[in-house]
């Protein structure tokens, strides 16, 4: 299992859509965590506009970690079923971010044990999946760093948004240096304008996925919108489904050589990197 974190260098470009996308799509058991440090209530008054939250989420925890009490044991209480994926095989869960502005500030303590609390989820074989929202000029918090197996940074095709993310990306490049288990990729949504996903991570010298813009589909994750008939079958859907299987995929090919390269220094065979 493993935590997969998704931000971007500028606003808008789909984060949270995608986030949620992938959440609905998810192969396993998998929490999807409000982790933007800018207080927002996208899936809130989007998508999950009629789920009661009942206090639950980071602020809740930050009361709780001044009270001295283990986030680990308490993090489950904090996870909502998000609705539409009853009748799946596997579990999707929801906790949600920050309440107000200035929240995060006084998270910024809290995040190396929210992230072991994270990880415990990770032993129990349940996926996660970070909304980090921007990256911003301070980043992420290390602790989300040295967590995440996976740093999926989600762009739009268009030159202002490369522009920026040509301006971030050494930035990125220092903060996942320091974590080798980090692997870095790039999600274009909304290829072709102008540039192709291809065009775009041979530049950056990146892995590379893509998404569809389908602004009408999209709005059923982001708003909440009547998604109409069998939405799971259009395109959007589909390729929510394609991308969550291999990202998931990622992570077990670089778990099974790490393990194997384990076994054979254990066993006293040289391994060449």
């Amino acid at each position: 299992m493993a935590i997969f974190t998704l931000t971007s260098m500028t606003g808008a470009p789909g984060v949270t859509t995608t986030a949620l996308g992938l959440t609905f799509a998810w192969p396993r058991d998998v929490v999807l965590v409000d982790a933007d440090r800018a207080a927002s209530q996208t899936l809130l008054a989007g998508y999950l506009n009629d789920v009661p939250t009942g206090g639950r989420g980071l602020t809740s925890l930050t009361q709780l970690w001044r009270d001295g009490l283990d986030l680990g044991s308490d993090l489950p209480k904090h996870m909502v079923t998000i609705p539409g994926t009853e009748a799946k095989t596997t579990q999707h869960w929801f906790v949600p971010g920050f309440a107000r502005p200035g929240s995060s500030t006084l998270f910024e303590p809290i995040w190396p044990e929210l992230m072991d609390a994270l990880a415990s989820l990770d032993r129990q074989g349940i996926d996660v999946i970070l909304d980090a929202g921007r990256w911003g000029s301070q980043g992420l918090p290390a602790a989300t760093l040295a967590n995440t197996r996976q740093l999926v940074m989600v762009t739009r095709s268009t030159l202002p948004a490369l522009a920026t993310l040509r301006l971030y990306l050494p930035d990125v490049t220092a903060a996942t240096g320091a974590t080798p288990s980090c692997n870095t990729q790039l999600v274009v949504v909304g290829p072709g304008a102008p540039y192709s996903a291809r065009e775009i991570g041979d530049h950056f010298k990146s892995p590379t996925d893509e998404l569809p813009w389908q602004p009408e589909d999209a709005a059923y994750f982001s708003d909440g919108r009547p998604g109409g008939l069998r939405l799971d079958k259009r395109l959007l859907a589909r390729s929510y489904a394609a991308l969550a299987a291999k990202l998931r995929a990622t992570v077990d090919r670089w778990d099974a050589q790490f393990d194997h390269s384990a076994t054979r220094t254990a066993e006293g065979v040289p391994t060449y990197v």
